[in-house]
């Protein structure tokens, strides 16, 4: 397979966020950069707002697309993230040139592509085919120059490879009349029906191939770079059906039948792996995220935990309108990094609760974050999508807990929710304590310390307001009840940290 732009080298800045990535061989609900020895890794918190918009353009209000793909200012995203002292991008991928989002009124006409459009003949929308056995020096350019300006301002970056919510959870009939793999679309005669084409085994051994080499392109193009990531697919299905309600919401003639692709995405993982090894690379961490629909809601997550990733991000696994990953997330049991994502369990919601929940149950929390599809100039709420302002309580606590877990022993720190009253504890019994009371009112709490001399320090979550309240002497292990008093009514953090008398 021919390569249309030349594989791009690349030397490392001094001042790029420090990698690559490996999982935290002493706590491993985080990442390290990797060391020569374990003893020396340092965790590595992520956090960030994300946005589908944020590689391509293409995005906008109402279902056709514009004559002139909208763009989403990516030097004012990265000044964005910076501002809310962010760290991290979910980079996506969106499959299709031309579709639609429902039952929002969007479009997603999303360029540039992977591959070029150089015919010979033309496609149904007028404009030249696809040639898959070639790629579009524009995309990978593209993708390498944000990657690094990412890296510039101590961002990491997540590359997600494919995009299965596209393929199936998007508007008929552009969700497959608008990929470069349907028929009518591409001058290599592969043929693209369903998603059970290109992502449920086995494959087509033409579709499989042009897979194979855009991973490889994709590694190739980012793999020396120090702040990468790679996500397989952004909610591919997982073998459940939906209901006709839903089916008809996409415009689908009938419930489809969507297989499970979980087989593909262990096999992307690992041909990830070993592609990497091959070329001599350095490893870069890979993740799995939610699939929809699945047989059973309440095992979504069980082919995650049981993957080969690096590192997962769950969805619902309750009672949709109970959402426990928003409102009282489970303790991570540090098996795998959790890149908890309100995109599969909450999408267009986020308030500073949820990311202060998410950090001291184990995980690190990333927010989808619809208010910046056009960063510059946040889209009117009537057209569907949440305020800017309404999330800024979330991207501020994001950033606020970056702060803290930068602070804070994290190494040695796992989530204890049985020494608070509250249910919200990382600790380091007898060393630190982050503790979260997430009522409004100041109400007392209790928290069971081990014998030591604290320092104590509160932190008022929406004042963004810190008050040192001195120390604390515990004589013996003891269950204490704390009430902070000084700062305004409302959800605070308590810090306490072990100091020599």
């Amino acid at each position: 397979m021919s390569e249309s732009a030349s594989t791009p080298q690349a030397s490392r800045h001094a001042e790029y966020a420090p990698g690559p990535l490996v999982v935290c061989a002493a706590n491993p609900r985080y990442f390290s950069v990797a060391t020569d020895s374990p003893i020396d890794q340092k965790p590595v918190y992520l956090t960030g707002s994300h946005i589908w918009n944020n590689l391509q353009d293409g995005l906008g209000p109402g279902l056709n697309c514009s004559d002139v793909p909208e763009q989403n200012d990516y030097s004012a995203y990265l000044a964005f993230l910076k501002q809310h002292g962010h760290n991290f991008i979910r980079l996506w991928r969106w499959e299709q040139f031309r579709s639609q989002a429902v039952p929002a009124n969007f479009h997603l006409c999303m360029m540039p592509q992977p591959w070029p459009r150089t015919g010979p003949g033309l496609a149904p929308d007028g404009k030249p085919k696809f040639d898959l056995s070639s790629f579009d020096s524009l995309y990978f350019d593209r993708l390498r120059a944000r990657v690094i300006a990412a890296g510039k301002e101590g961002i990491y970056v997540s590359v997600m490879l494919f995009d299965g919510f596209g393929l199936h959870l998007s508007k008929a009939p552009d969700h497959i009349e608008g990929h470069p793999f349907y028929a009518a679309n591409n001058i290599n005669g592969i043929a693209l029906s369903s998603i059970n084409d290109s992502q449920v085994l086995p494959l087509d051994p033409g579709i499989k191939e042009v897979q194979e080499a855009y991973i490889r392109k994709v590694i190739d193009t980012v793999a020396d770079l120090s702040n990468v990531l790679y996500e397989v697919a952004n909610e591919s299905a997982g073998g459940g059906q939906v209901d006709q309600e839903f089916a008809d919401m996409l415009e689908l003639s009938a419930v489809p039948f969507w297989g499970d692709t979980t087989a593909w995405q262990y096999e992307v993982i690992e041909f990830v792996k070993q592609y990497e090894q091959q070329m001599g690379y350095d490893r870069h961490p890979i993740g799995m995220t939610m699939q929809f629909p699945v047989a059973d809601q309440a095992k979504v997550n069980e082919a995650l935990w049981k993957s080969p990733a690096d590192w997962i991000s769950p969805g619902n696994d309750d009672e949709f309108g109970t959402n426990r990953w928003f409102a009282n997330p489970p303790e991570n049991p540090g098996t795998k990094v959790v890149l908890t994502d309100t995109d599969h369990y909450a999408a267009g919601q986020g308030d500073a609760l949820w990311a202060w929940k998410s950090f001291l149950r184990g995980h690190n929390p990333i927010l989808m974050d619809y208010g910046i599809i056009n960063v510059t100039t946040p889209l009117d709420p009537s057209l569907g999508v949440p305020s800017y302002e309404s999330l800024e309580p979330a991207r501020y606590a994001m950033g606020d807990t970056l702060r803290f877990a930068n602070r804070i022993g994290l190494r040695e720190m796992v989530p204890r929710s049985d020494l608070s009253s509250t249910g919200y504890v990382l600790a380091n019994p007898g060393k630190e304590y982050l503790v979260l009371q997430p009522d409004e009112a100041a109400h007392q709490f209790e928290v069971t310390l081990e014998a030591g001399n604290y320092t104590v320090e509160w932190f008022h979550i929406a004042a963004r307001q810190t008050e040192m309240a001195g120390e604390l002497s515990v004589e013996r292990r003891e269950t204490i009840n704390f009430a902070q008093k000084k700062l305004p009514s409302g959800p605070v953090v308590l810090y306490l940290k072990w100091q020599a008398r």
